[in-house]
């Protein structure tokens, strides 16, 4: 349906509008100013949902795991969580989602869509806070073994107001597993075609790819072809502590390895102790070096468990592990065969979260179809106004008197790529507000 009976706003009128949404959040949401560093969390779950080999539901089900995995989640407190070795089924990501993450009081996590894979029994995908992101698009990369996956993410900051967007992408993947010559060969040419996507992905903005790489050691083809300039050395990874080298069974590495939590292994973890440095969170250069915006949070990397005292053994046994606390450490044992890796990101910029305000109450979703802007999960009441504002508050649709019946479409031919505004008010006085990106 068309809007009709168009207007211009004055541009006091907008800086006015503006203003009082300022006051009207300041006010009754009370604004809370989140913190300027991020954590990005990593995490194999080590067949999550999946009986498969000696991995039961009795030795290895999500009743077993999940609260494992919320005691150390709860500890570590990630706003972005990448998750591999997750059932296929969308009904365990939505499990973990519900008996992991929301829970006691917290409700702000949000997982990613599915996307199902091609063959296999695993996936991986990300849950993340929905009060400081939204998900803007994900995409994926269709490699010979499995599916990489990719999110674009941009941050809830006060500084989308001033048409400043922080965009967050990350890429969750899982490589192939094993020693053998083929093994190899398929974790390279899983890189060769992420770095491929990335050439042509056609914007230069801040990344991070995180997952099980199952490498040996960083003279890998897969490592390499990661971490090499490239055709596009935006899209260059790094290692954030800069720790390359030959991993495995080595004593020089042991701060940073993340396979096997466990000394002796029980039919589904692989057991052998802490020998494998195979869990990372690489980040592009913009991230390392030069972003003015989000920069990677120096001596903020870790392997969560790894206290680098328990090398070849069970992160439990002696000395006492003291670089988490004792029931996190005890959960790390028995949740998965592999520790989480965590970092830290800097942002320039603040948070405003809240659950309790009118604006956020009465928020709905709204999205581009083409130049075709539609607003959905709206009431059935007469409309009052709707406006659509571009980020630097210029009004580009002000329309009124319409009825709303299962949603609005608005003709925009000539709008240009960005993030907008929408404010719609209905005739009862409620106003309701929502953002769109035009890509």
């Amino acid at each position: 349906m068309q809007i009709a009976a168009m207007k211009i706003c004055t541009p006091n009128f907008i800086c006015a509008f503006f203003f009082l949404i300022f006051l009207v959040v300041k006010s009754k949401a009370q604004i809370t100013i989140g913190q300027d560093t991020i954590k990005v969390m990593s995490y194999n779950l080590t067949n999550y949902g999946n009986e498969i080999g000696g991995c039961t539901n009795a030795s290895n089900g999500p009743t077993l795991k999940n609260p494992l995995f919320k005691t150390i989640i709860k500890y570590v407190k990630p706003d972005i969580l990448g998750v591999c070795e997750m059932n296929t089924n969308p009904s365990y990501a939505t499990g973990f989602l519900n008996n992991v993450l929301n829970t006691d009081g917290i409700t702000y996590f949000k997982r990613s869509n599915f996307q199902v894979e091609p063959s296999g029994t695993i996936t991986s995908l990300i849950y993340f806070n929905k009060e400081k992101f939204t998900l803007a698009k994900q995409s994926y990369v269709n490699t010979s073994y499995r599916l990489v996956h990719h999110f674009r993410l941009y941050m809830n900051t006060t500084a989308l107001a001033d048409g400043d967007t922080l965009w967050l992408n990350v890429l969750a993947c899982h490589l192939k597993a094993g020693t053998a010559s083929s093994d190899v060969t398929d974790r390279a040419n899983m890189a060769t075609a992420v770095r491929n996507y990335l050439n042509s992905f056609g914007k230069s903005e801040n990344c991070l790819m995180l997952g099980d790489f199952n490498v040996y050691r960083s003279s890998e083809a897969a490592f390499q072809t990661l971490t090499s300039e490239g055709a596009r050395k935006t899209y260059q990874f790094l290692d954030p502590i800069n720790r390359v080298g030959s991993w495995t069974a080595n004593n020089a590495f042991k701060d940073v390895h993340t396979q096997c939590p466990i000394q002796n292994g029980n039919g589904c973890f692989a057991g052998g102790g802490l020998d494998d440095r195979f869990d990372f969170i690489l980040m592009n250069s913009h991230l390392i070096n030069d972003s003015a915006k989000i920069k990677y949070a120096s001596g903020t990397y870790k392997a969560i468990g790894n206290d680098g005292q328990h090398y070849n053994t069970s992160i439990d046994a002696s000395p006492t592990n003291t670089s988490a606390p004792a029931e996190v450490i005890l959960a790390l044992t028995k949740a998965s065969d592999h520790l989480p890796v965590v970092a830290g990101l800097r942002i320039n910029g603040t948070f405003i979260t809240s659950n309790q305000s009118k604006v956020y109450a009465h928020s709905v979703s709204a999205f581009f179809d083409v130049n075709i802007l539609k607003v959905k999960d709206i009431e059935a009441n007469r409309l009052e106004q709707i406006q659509v504002y571009d980020m630097k508050g210029q009004i580009i649709f002000d329309g009124k008197g319409a009825e709303i019946e299962e949603g609005i479409s608005i003709q925009l031919p000539n709008v240009k790529p960005g993030i907008y505004n929408i404010r719609i008010i209905l005739q009862d006085g409620t106003v309701l507000f929502s953002k769109a990106i035009h890509e």
